[in-house]
């Protein structure tokens, strides 16, 4: 029996893969379903339990930082881990580290498959990271470069996992058809719901077409959410800027903080004051 227990992130393509190498490889894990910015806290007693039955812990992509609402009941408390915890992640001060299927295997003692590595260099590096065009940690540049299919495949994997339907994508046409809005360079998109990841492959897509062959050649957007949320996308020193000046969200990316990188942040903040944010920033 292994002596680890493993406790599931938000859903996406990278994370259903774990599930299926925990799975094969008949590990004990706990998958709740989560979307992305899944918590800790979702876990708490299941996670003592685990701990008291003789296992490891071992928290995927779960935040366990405080998070105040204004209905107490939706406040998320941090959890107290048990001695010997370990923690896989590769996003905001960890965005450093290997995907955290590369972790993950690593921890089961695994290579990394073909599959695991694409799924690696989407999870991390987006589109330039399946194109091998930038180093992912613990993987380099992808080398092969991802095929059509396996480009296709994975992105469809990430759409599937996140519960992307037409409806979704028919919204995503309509922003994208929408008269063009920038703030600075930055290409400003409003969006009725929050499944973004379309926006960007239909972007992406395009400037590959267009014959992008680095990351800088990819463009930068915004995505105004009616729900609130803003998701970035673009140069690793403004997706780590943004990070640090808007409290409360998620920011990753192989490239954080790098402004050759490419990288992404996400969050809850005031759609004018990221504009306000953008247009400063890239003004002329």
């Amino acid at each position: 029996m292994s002596k680890f227990k493993f406790f599931l992130g938000g859903r996406d393509a990278e994370m259903i893969r774990i599930s299926e190498v925990l799975a094969k490889t008949d590990v004990d894990f706990v998958d709740a379903g989560l979307g992305w910015g899944a918590h800790a806290s979702a876990y708490a007693e299941a996670i003592a339990q685990a701990a008291a039955d003789g296992f490891i812990p071992v928290l995927v992509e779960l935040d366990n930082q405080p998070h105040p609402a204004t209905d107490w009941s939706l406040a998320k408390q941090p959890v107290d881990l048990p001695a010997g915890t370990v923690v896989v992640d590769h996003h905001g001060e960890r965005s450093g580290e290997p995907a955290s299927i590369i972790q993950v295997l690593a921890l089961l003692g695994q290579t990394p498959s073909r599959w695991d590595a694409v799924v690696a260099a989407n999870d991390a590096g987006w589109w330039p990271g399946l194109m091998g065009l930038v180093d992912l940690p613990g993987l380099g540049r992808l080398s092969p470069p991802a095929t059509a299919e396996e480009m296709t495949a994975v992105r469809a994997a990430d759409q599937a996992a996140q519960g992307i339907c037409e409806d979704l994508l028919t919204e995503v046409d309509r922003a994208l058809a929408a008269p063009v809005e920038m703030a600075g360079a930055v290409r400003v998109i409003r969006i009725a719901h929050s499944k973004t990841g379309p926006v960007g492959d239909r972007l992406a897509i395009a400037a590959i077409e267009a014959g992008a062959r680095s990351p800088a050649d990819f463009p930068a957007y915004v995505v105004l959410s009616d729900d609130g949320e803003v998701n970035f996308s673009g140069d690793g020193a403004t997706a780590a800027l943004l990070h640090a000046t808007f409290a409360g969200g998620w920011a990753g990316g192989a490239g954080l903080g790098d402004p050759a990188g490419s990288a992404f942040w996400g969050g809850y903040p005031s759609h004018d004051d990221v504009l306000a944010f953008l247009r400063e920033r890239f003004a002329d």
